[in-house]
């Protein structure tokens, strides 16, 4: 059953491009709202352990879930509401859409417009900045695969191997960091101490960075420890395997690499277009000729439209991989 409510969900999200008449997050603005008010109220020891706090942002409504699971049992009821569940756990935007602006903005030369395009890559504290056309092209290779990664494949991983509750977990803690619910926390506890005259915006914005979005940010990094490298392993084969596995080999069990990182080193390998600071990244010992650094570092527009391009077309490759593996799963089961 699991495996048809995956067709489903991957058929209304390619069909719509985008889900918003079901992911409705205001919701979880209010229930995170309610969490710090308790906390600040009747639960100190959840002030003063911001992961704890986390944790139970994400449990419960994990939870509640899973025991409404277990009372329907099975039935039409469990196949509408885990389908009901995937798609609001599946990414927001419409980032087709997204993607075909882009290509638009680059292919018309136009670099000042596509930074502008490029920023919706950016998942809130995964931005990063560019200034030229290199800048660019390194910038989407670190943010383009993330977001296409964590919008369908992670979570349809963890629905089919280990259910919807984990599947909303994740995007409960993605939701956590993208929508920056730890400023409300913020808001709460320091404001009485702050002067509002005084106080600048950089302040403010220090303050927002420095609370309890990078607590879901660990979370979220453990919950995509495994998918990352599965997906890995899937773009070394539809595309150059050794050069993408052998970051992999590298930062298979790196405590510290980031998923976007680990995907753009992997991406860049399969594409066959891995930068010098990428080899140098992994211990790779051969060295690049001078001509071929300066390609890989000044990527022109034709060529940063291509690499988007085929950026795409691995991951759909890989997805529909995946798709292949899973129904022979399901066959052989």
């Amino acid at each position: 059953m699991h495996f048809l409510i995956i067709l489903i969900a991957i058929a209304v999200l390619e069909s719509n491009g985008q889900l918003a008449f079901i992911q409705r997050d205001i919701w979880v603005q209010k229930w995170h709202g309610a969490l710090a008010k308790l906390s600040s109220s009747k639960l100190p020891a959840l002030d003063n352990n911001p992961r704890l706090k986390v944790a139970v942002y994400v449990l419960v409504p994990a939870a509640v879930l899973q025991l409404v699971l277990w009372y329907l049992g099975s039935g039409i009821l469990v196949f509408l509401l885990e389908l009901a569940v995937l798609l609001y756990c599946l990414g927001r935007g419409d980032l087709s859409a997204q993607i075909s602006v882009l290509q638009s903005d680059i292919q018309r030369n136009d670099l000042q417009a596509a930074f502008h395009d490029a920023a919706v890559f950016n998942i809130g504290h995964r931005a990063v900045s560019a200034d030229n056309a290199a800048g660019l092209f390194r910038e989407l290779a670190a943010t383009l695969p993330y977001r296409l990664f964590e919008r369908s494949f992670v979570v349809v991983f963890w629905f089919f191997f280990l259910g919807a509750p984990l599947a909303l977990a994740y995007r409960l803690l993605a939701l956590h960091g993208d929508m920056q619910l730890g400023s409300v926390d913020v808001q709460v506890d320091e404001e009485p101490e702050l002067d509002k005259e005084q106080s600048s915006e950089e302040d403010f914005i220090e303050i927002l960075e420095d609370t309890a979005p990078d607590e879901a940010n660990k979370l979220l990094w453990y919950l995509e420890w495994i998918p990352v490298r599965a997906l890995a392993l899937t773009l070394g084969l539809m595309g150059d395997f050794s050069k993408a596995t052998a970051p992999l080999k590298e930062l298979v069990f790196c405590p510290k690499t980031s998923t976007a990182d680990v995907l753009r080193l992997c991406v860049l390998g399969a594409l066959n277009n891995q930068p010098a600071e990428a080899m140098g990244a992994t211990g790779a010992t051969e060295t690049a000729e001078p001509t071929e650094t300066i390609e890989a570092n000044e990527v022109e527009e034709t060529a940063a439209l291509s690499q988007v391009a085929d950026i795409v077309a691995l991951f759909r490759r890989s997805m529909t991989g995946w798709l292949v593996a899973i129904a022979l799963l399901v066959l052989t089961s």
